[in-house]
């Protein structure tokens, strides 16, 4: 009859309708899943090149306050890393910055003949009483290195903002632990005798094999800062001064 094809016209309608919510209904979950995927959880990987200075503290203050032969001067004290980062969100604003690499301290001593001589007892300070014309003497160590350093970042951008980038303006913070082992350390003194000349020595100076302390990161648009600090001392325990060292600069 009419009443049953126009029922049956009717189903077929409401099947279309079902069908086409259904469809409507799994883009919205594919939608949100994709969306949800995109914000949360995902992992996204760049490249830090930290530069800065370095320095430390004997007792919470200078060496510079006691005249101590190993003060070093901040300009040519060079802080140096390269590390692969790789950033995961874990909520809407905040992330987890966690990553491995290199870094390289160098202490610049502030008088440019300052020897360290190495005995069984440990490592003195000494000035070199050559008569030459001394350029700089200096420190330095490199160490394979590890941070983790949980981020809010208030713009909530997924992956680290770059140089040229221009729409993340903004501010964004974090603290975090780093822990780093000793590969490789040397000291250098330079003077001219009538030709330039370099001393070099390769040796442990009884510097910890292990370093770790805290990173402080804070950005604003394409520009970030850091600053680490030593918990540990730099040299073994009585074979060296009480130095915690620290650095900062600038994250590219």
């Amino acid at each position: 009859s009419e009443d049953v094809i126009a029922q049956e016209s009717h189903d077929d309608d409401d099947d279309d309708d079902w069908s086409d919510r259904n469809t409507d209904n799994e883009n919205k979950d594919e939608w949100k899943n994709h969306y949800r995927g995109s914000r949360w959880g995902r992992t996204s990987q760049s490249f830090n090149f930290d530069v800065g200075t370095n320095n430390y503290l004997e007792d919470g203050k200078f060496p510079d306050s006691t005249n101590s032969l190993y003060s070093v001067r901040p300009w040519g004290s060079w802080y140096v890393s390269l590390a692969s980062i790789q950033r995961t969100r874990l909520g809407s604003k905040f992330f987890l910055e966690w990553g491995i690499g290199m870094s390289w301290y160098t202490f610049k001593f502030q008088k440019d003949n300052i020897l360290i001589v190495k005995d069984n007892n440990g490592i003195q300070f000494v000035e070199d009483m050559r008569d030459v014309d001394f350029d700089k003497s200096k420190l330095s160590a490199s160490f394979v290195q590890a941070s983790l350093v949980p981020i809010v970042d208030f713009g909530g951008h997924s992956r680290k903002t770059r140089i040229w980038d221009g729409w993340n303006n903004a501010f964004r913070f974090g603290v975090g632990p780093y822990i780093g082992y000793r590969i490789s350390s040397h000291s250098k003194i330079v003077y001219d005798d009538g030709d330039r000349e370099k001393d070099k020595e390769t040796d442990s100076f009884y510097l910890n094999n292990f370093r770790y302390g805290l990173r402080l990161q804070i950005g604003y648009r394409s520009t970030d800062l850091f600053f680490n600090y030593d918990l540990n001392e730099l040299f073994a325990e009585g074979r060296g001064p009480k130095l915690n060292a620290f650095s900062f600069g600038v994250i590219f």
